[in-house]
Protein backbone atom coordinates (compact mmCIF):
# COMPACT_ATOMS: atom_id res chain seq x y z
CA UNK A 1 0.00 0.00 0.00
CA UNK A 2 2.69 2.46 1.08
CA UNK A 3 4.90 1.41 -1.83
CA UNK A 4 2.06 2.02 -4.31
CA UNK A 5 1.40 5.43 -2.77
CA UNK A 6 5.07 6.44 -3.00
CA UNK A 7 5.31 5.27 -6.61
CA UNK A 8 2.16 7.19 -7.47
CA UNK A 9 3.54 10.38 -5.94
CA UNK A 10 6.85 9.93 -7.78
CA UNK A 11 4.97 9.38 -11.03
CA UNK A 12 3.05 12.61 -10.59
CA UNK A 13 6.27 14.47 -9.78
CA UNK A 14 7.99 13.16 -12.92
CA UNK A 15 4.98 14.09 -15.04
CA UNK A 16 5.00 17.61 -13.60
CA UNK A 17 8.72 18.06 -14.23
CA UNK A 18 8.32 16.77 -17.79
CA UNK A 19 5.41 19.11 -18.45
CA UNK A 20 7.17 22.16 -17.09
CA UNK A 21 10.40 21.25 -18.87
CA UNK A 22 8.83 21.32 -22.32
CA UNK A 23 9.88 24.04 -24.77
CA UNK A 24 7.24 26.46 -26.01
CA UNK A 25 7.11 29.38 -28.42
CA UNK A 26 4.25 31.66 -29.41
CA UNK A 27 3.02 32.31 -32.93
CA UNK A 28 2.80 36.07 -32.56
CA UNK A 29 4.22 39.26 -34.05
CA UNK A 30 1.76 41.68 -32.45
CA UNK A 31 2.73 41.35 -28.79
CA UNK A 32 6.37 41.19 -29.80
CA UNK A 33 8.96 41.06 -27.03
CA UNK A 34 10.99 43.71 -28.87
CA UNK A 35 8.05 46.14 -28.82
CA UNK A 36 6.27 47.99 -31.67
CA UNK A 37 5.18 44.65 -33.09
CA UNK A 38 7.87 42.41 -34.54
CA UNK A 39 10.33 43.22 -37.33
CA UNK A 40 8.54 40.59 -39.43
CA UNK A 41 5.16 41.22 -41.09
CA UNK A 42 2.96 39.37 -43.59
CA UNK A 43 2.30 41.44 -46.72
CA UNK A 44 -0.71 40.62 -48.89
CA UNK A 45 0.18 42.17 -52.22
CA UNK A 46 -1.59 43.13 -55.40
CA UNK A 47 -3.13 40.19 -57.23
CA UNK A 48 -4.31 38.53 -54.02
CA UNK A 49 -8.06 38.11 -53.55
CA UNK A 50 -9.24 40.36 -50.73
CA UNK A 51 -11.19 37.55 -49.07
CA UNK A 52 -8.74 34.78 -49.94
CA UNK A 53 -11.16 33.16 -52.37
CA UNK A 54 -12.72 35.23 -55.12
CA UNK A 55 -12.86 38.80 -53.89
CA UNK A 56 -11.56 41.81 -55.77
CA UNK A 57 -7.82 41.66 -56.40
CA UNK A 58 -5.67 44.14 -54.54
CA UNK A 59 -3.92 44.72 -51.25
CA UNK A 60 -5.69 43.09 -48.31
CA UNK A 61 -6.49 45.68 -45.64
CA UNK A 62 -6.14 45.62 -41.90
CA UNK A 63 -8.55 43.92 -39.54
CA UNK A 64 -8.92 40.57 -37.86
CA UNK A 65 -9.60 38.45 -40.91
CA UNK A 66 -10.68 34.83 -40.66
CA UNK A 67 -10.09 34.52 -44.41
CA UNK A 68 -6.36 34.14 -43.73
CA UNK A 69 -4.45 31.64 -41.62
CA UNK A 70 -0.90 31.90 -40.29
CA UNK A 71 1.02 28.77 -39.28
CA UNK A 72 4.53 27.34 -39.19
CA UNK A 73 6.82 24.57 -40.38
CA UNK A 74 9.71 23.69 -38.07
CA UNK A 75 12.37 21.24 -36.91
CA UNK A 76 14.28 20.92 -33.65
CA UNK A 77 17.81 22.32 -33.56
CA UNK A 78 19.69 24.86 -35.65
CA UNK A 79 20.04 23.76 -39.27
CA UNK A 80 21.61 25.43 -42.30
CA UNK A 81 18.46 25.34 -44.44
CA UNK A 82 18.53 27.43 -47.61
CA UNK A 83 14.96 28.28 -48.60
CA UNK A 84 14.29 31.90 -49.68
CA UNK A 85 10.88 33.37 -48.93
CA UNK A 86 8.30 32.54 -51.62
CA UNK A 87 5.04 30.71 -52.18
CA UNK A 88 6.39 27.20 -52.70
CA UNK A 89 6.25 24.34 -50.20
CA UNK A 90 8.69 24.92 -47.29
CA UNK A 91 11.97 22.99 -47.23
CA UNK A 92 11.50 19.23 -46.86
CA UNK A 93 13.60 19.30 -43.71
CA UNK A 94 10.80 21.14 -41.91
CA UNK A 95 7.57 19.56 -40.66
CA UNK A 96 4.17 21.20 -40.42
CA UNK A 97 3.35 22.40 -36.92
CA UNK A 98 0.04 21.00 -35.69
CA UNK A 99 -2.03 21.11 -32.53
CA UNK A 100 -2.67 23.81 -29.97
CA UNK A 101 -1.15 27.18 -30.83
CA UNK A 102 0.09 26.11 -34.28
CA UNK A 103 -2.09 28.63 -36.14
CA UNK A 104 -3.07 32.24 -35.56
CA UNK A 105 -5.55 34.81 -36.83
CA UNK A 106 -4.21 37.49 -39.17
CA UNK A 107 -4.62 41.25 -38.95
CA UNK A 108 -4.59 41.22 -35.17
CA UNK A 109 -6.23 44.26 -33.57
CA UNK A 110 -6.70 45.96 -36.97
CA UNK A 111 -2.97 46.08 -37.70
CA UNK A 112 -2.25 44.70 -41.18
CA UNK A 113 0.37 41.98 -41.40
CA UNK A 114 0.20 41.04 -37.73
CA UNK A 115 -1.06 37.87 -36.06
CA UNK A 116 -1.39 36.44 -32.58
CA UNK A 117 -2.20 32.98 -31.28
CA UNK A 118 -4.25 32.77 -28.09
CA UNK A 119 -2.08 29.92 -26.78
CA UNK A 120 1.57 28.88 -26.87
CA UNK A 121 2.86 26.15 -29.19
CA UNK A 122 4.77 23.12 -27.89
CA UNK A 123 7.80 22.58 -30.09
CA UNK A 124 8.34 18.94 -29.16
CA UNK A 125 11.69 19.78 -27.58
CA UNK A 126 12.74 20.74 -24.08
CA UNK A 127 12.84 24.30 -22.85
CA UNK A 128 15.82 26.55 -23.59
CA UNK A 129 16.75 24.68 -26.77
CA UNK A 130 16.58 25.92 -30.37
CA UNK A 131 14.24 25.25 -33.28
CA UNK A 132 14.46 26.27 -36.95
CA UNK A 133 11.20 27.42 -38.48
CA UNK A 134 9.37 29.16 -41.32
CA UNK A 135 6.15 31.13 -40.98
CA UNK A 136 3.44 30.46 -43.57
CA UNK A 137 0.26 32.37 -44.45
CA UNK A 138 -2.53 31.18 -46.73
CA UNK A 139 -6.19 31.60 -47.58
CA UNK A 140 -8.36 29.84 -45.02
CA UNK A 141 -10.68 28.56 -47.75
CA UNK A 142 -8.00 25.97 -48.51
CA UNK A 143 -7.72 22.86 -46.37
CA UNK A 144 -3.98 23.49 -45.92
CA UNK A 145 -1.04 25.63 -47.00
CA UNK A 146 -0.16 23.00 -49.61
CA UNK A 147 -3.55 23.32 -51.35
CA UNK A 148 -3.98 27.10 -51.02
CA UNK A 149 -4.43 29.34 -54.06
CA UNK A 150 -2.89 32.31 -52.27
CA UNK A 151 0.02 31.69 -49.94
CA UNK A 152 3.56 32.59 -48.91
CA UNK A 153 6.29 31.56 -46.47
CA UNK A 154 9.15 33.33 -44.74
CA UNK A 155 12.82 32.50 -45.02
CA UNK A 156 14.01 30.01 -42.34
CA UNK A 157 15.07 31.35 -38.96
CA UNK A 158 16.20 29.95 -35.62
CA UNK A 159 14.80 30.81 -32.20
CA UNK A 160 14.90 29.54 -28.64
CA UNK A 161 12.14 27.87 -26.64
CA UNK A 162 10.97 28.56 -23.10
CA UNK A 163 8.95 27.00 -20.32
CA UNK A 164 5.17 27.13 -20.63
CA UNK A 165 5.14 29.00 -17.32
CA UNK A 166 7.54 31.70 -18.56
CA UNK A 167 5.90 35.14 -18.27
CA UNK A 168 7.18 36.10 -21.72
CA UNK A 169 7.59 33.23 -24.16
CA UNK A 170 9.70 33.66 -27.35
CA UNK A 171 7.67 35.26 -30.13
CA UNK A 172 8.29 34.34 -33.78
CA UNK A 173 7.74 38.00 -34.65
CA UNK A 174 11.19 38.82 -33.27
CA UNK A 175 12.91 36.41 -35.65
CA UNK A 176 11.27 36.06 -39.06
CA UNK A 177 11.64 38.64 -41.82
CA UNK A 178 8.71 40.10 -43.75
CA UNK A 179 7.37 37.98 -46.58
CA UNK A 180 4.57 38.28 -49.13
CA UNK A 181 1.50 36.20 -49.93
CA UNK A 182 1.06 35.83 -53.69
CA UNK A 183 -1.17 33.85 -56.08
CA UNK A 184 0.00 30.30 -56.77
CA UNK A 185 0.20 29.59 -60.52
CA UNK A 186 -2.32 27.00 -61.69
CA UNK A 187 -0.83 23.68 -62.90
CA UNK A 188 -1.97 24.45 -66.43
CA UNK A 189 -0.12 27.77 -66.36
CA UNK A 190 3.05 26.04 -65.18
CA UNK A 191 2.66 23.37 -67.85
CA UNK A 192 2.22 25.97 -70.59
CA UNK A 193 5.26 27.84 -69.33
CA UNK A 194 7.34 24.66 -69.45
CA UNK A 195 6.15 23.89 -72.98
CA UNK A 196 7.00 27.44 -74.05
CA UNK A 197 10.50 27.05 -72.63
CA UNK A 198 11.03 23.76 -74.45
CA UNK A 199 9.78 25.28 -77.71
CA UNK A 200 12.21 28.18 -77.32
CA UNK A 201 15.11 25.80 -76.75
CA UNK A 202 14.13 23.75 -79.80
CA UNK A 203 13.93 26.91 -81.89
CA UNK A 204 17.38 28.06 -80.78
CA UNK A 205 18.90 24.67 -81.58
CA UNK A 206 17.31 24.77 -85.02
CA UNK A 207 18.68 28.26 -85.62
CA UNK A 208 22.16 27.11 -84.59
Amino acid sequence: MKKSLVLGILGLAVAAVTSYGQGYIILDNYFSNSGNYGPGFVNYGAGVAANGVSGALGTVGAGLDSNWTVGLYFVGGTTAIVDPAGNGIPNAGLALGTGTGSTAASGYSDVAGTFSSATAFYSGSTAFTTITAEIVAYDSAASSYATALFRGHSAPFSMGTALFTAPSKPSVGDYFTTFQVTPVPEPTTLALGALGGLALLAFRRKQA
